[in-house]
């Protein structure tokens, strides 16, 4: 992908997630306000490439993940969201919320790891969620060591 690819792709990816309307699910909200953001939240990933990509070629039914943002220098970073449940209470609600952090987690590196194998580079990893203002940082997903690290 070469530099008027990325600049393209980011423009359309963002015109269309900030004027898609008919999709109103907290979820989705999410999604746009990380968007419309993202130079605040990820100033060092500029630019967005991917919306709802494809982790099986042509086999959507495998999963998708949610957005991938790329740098300056092509470096990638894979943001996987998830809207969390806070006003629910009681026990079955406390253990929703925990399996869906623990989801989204795991779904984030999961995903880099393919997207990092298939690119063939490092790719660090974030999971967005309405429980914290910023996109939390796990680590980077090294594809020629099969590992997350985080960095120091």
């Amino acid at each position: 992908m070469d530099k008027y690819q990325i600049e393209y792709r980011n423009r359309v990816l963002r015109d269309y997630i900030r004027d898609r309307n008919w999709d109103k699910n907290d979820e989705y909200l999410l999604k746009q306000q990380l968007v419309k953001c993202s130079t605040i939240l990820l100033p060092e990933y500029p630019y967005l490439i991917e919306d709802e990509w494809e982790v099986e070629t042509s086999q959507s039914d495998k999963g998708k993940g949610d957005l991938v943002f790329a740098s300056e220098y092509l470096r990638f970073a894979v943001v996987e969201i998830k809207y969390i449940d806070r006003k629910s209470t009681g026990r079955t609600a406390s253990r929703k919320r925990t399996a869906k952090r623990q989801e989204v987690k795991q779904q984030a590196i999961d995903y880099a790891a393919i997207y990092a194998r298939r690119h063939l580079q490092n790719v660090e990893v974030f999971t967005f969620t309405n429980e914290k203002e910023l996109p939390c940082s796990l680590g980077i997903y090294n594809p020629h060591t099969a590992s997350c690290f985080k960095q120091s």
